[in-house]
């Protein structure tokens, strides 16, 4: 006999990655899209379309030297933020992050109306995923540690969570960042006291990316983790109804 096709999944399970959809504030996903345009579609399990946007983020903010302008505004330094400005890919810029914050913010309530429509169907889900490409399955995390690997290196923890995915693309694209804007050549300088040799080595362009990319590994990582939790409780709750809870069994008003 056929199996009934789950209508509203809540948990996909391949060798190398796991998917969910789970109740989400709109609010904070749009917060992340403005913050890095891209992040906001990651954190909803859009991969493609977040990286699209994050790979244009990144391309028009260098064209423009947004960041660097940011650099002088906070110095005080407004002329000088002004001319090194480029309008012209401003303008764009603009445009990508308009459409970001929107679109993250849509797609965050229409999965929560697939979330709650499936525990209402109560859609099975499958744990466990076995391929010669891998094993992968839903297990308890625990969110400290995901906290600490994130913060050690962007990506760690969802290497952790089985979003191999995700990982992949925070690590690179994360350490590429660290590496180009000479974050580590500077932290040595500062460790050494040669405070002028930090400042003049560092690519503030690319150095100012990195308190939004690790806060979203960190705070992506650390959600998702609790979630997982909650997902693995759910299904073990599922199974063991289904399996030996007495079917006519009457739950009291």
């Amino acid at each position: 006999m056929n199996q009934p096709m789950v209508r509203r999944p809540k948990l996909t399970t391949t060798s190398y990655n796991l998917n969910m959809f789970h109740l989400r504030n709109p609010l904070i996903i749009a917060w992340w899209s403005l913050a890095f345009p891209g992040f906001g579609h990651i954190a909803l399990g859009s991969m493609l379309k977040g990286i699209f946007l994050f790979s244009g983020e990144i391309l028009v903010n260098q064209k423009a030297h947004i960041n660097t302008a940011i650099i002088y505004s906070f110095l005080g330094d407004f002329q000088g933020a002004k001319q090194v400005l480029d309008t012209q890919w401003l303008l764009v810029y603009t445009g990508v992050l308009f459409f970001g914050v929107w679109d993250s913010y849509r797609l965050t309530i229409e999965f929560n109306k697939f979330s709650v429509l499936g525990d209402r169907e109560n859609a099975p889900m499958s744990p466990l995923a076995l391929s010669a490409a891998g094993i992968n399955g839903l297990g308890q995390r625990y969110p400290w540690a995901l906290f600490a690997w994130s913060v050690l290196v962007p990506g760690l923890g969802q290497l952790y969570n089985s979003e191999l995915v995700k990982a992949i693309f925070l690590a690179i694209i994360g350490s590429g960042i660290i590496i180009f804007s000479h974050s580590l050549q500077a932290i040595h300088y500062t460790f050494v006291g040669d405070y002028t040799h930090a400042k003049a080595c560092l690519d503030w362009q690319l150095a100012l990316n990195i308190p939004s990319f690790y806060g979203f590994a960190v705070w992506d990582a650390y959600v998702n983790g609790v979630e997982f939790n909650k997902l693995f409780d759910q299904e073990q709750a599922q199974y063991f109804r289904e399996q030996f809870q007495n079917p006519t069994f009457r739950w009291p008003h």
